[in-house]
């Protein structure tokens, strides 16, 4: 996992400014999370591929902004069917819309489904890069 960091352009210690970011995401209607705006500060901008192991392929691409600026609505929808914050996080696999929760919980959204990618960061991070096993993560979304 920490190849896949560093092919992406992380190294420890990195931080990135937020201030557009959250006052771009602030007048859009999000309420943050202190797990997302850390998340935000070390691995925001990067875009993270799987392993050429993992099968099918994934990928992460950290940029609220650019994933999730029109979704305030299904953040709030996130918040009442699961009872925590959750703050725009990126984009899964070139298509699925990421949040994290305030627990750390990462999920993604696509038409009618919700995947968990992991419980905390870096669950989802280890489950991009290298899988899982098959372990089905995907919840048919009646909540939409």
């Amino acid at each position: 996992m920490v190849k896949a960091l560093r092919t992406a352009g992380w190294r420890s210690g990195r931080r990135i400014d937020l201030e557009t970011w959250t006052r771009q995401l602030a007048a859009a209607g999000f309420k943050f999370n202190d797990v997302a705006t850390a998340v935000w500060a070390e691995f925001g901008e990067l875009a993270i591929e799987s392993s050429p192991n993992r099968v099918p392929s994934s990928s992460l691409r950290l940029d609220p902004v650019d994933a999730c600026i029109d979704t305030s609505a299904e953040a709030q929808r996130l918040r009442r069917r699961f009872g925590e914050n959750y703050s725009p996080l990126g984009m899964w696999s070139i298509q699925y819309r990421s949040y994290v929760a305030a627990s750390g919980r990462v999920i993604a959204v696509g038409p009618g489904v919700l995947w968990e990618l992991g419980t905390s960061f870096a669950e989802a991070l280890i489950y991009v890069v290298d899988g899982d096993g098959g372990a089905d993560r995907a919840e048919r979304a009646a909540w939409l």
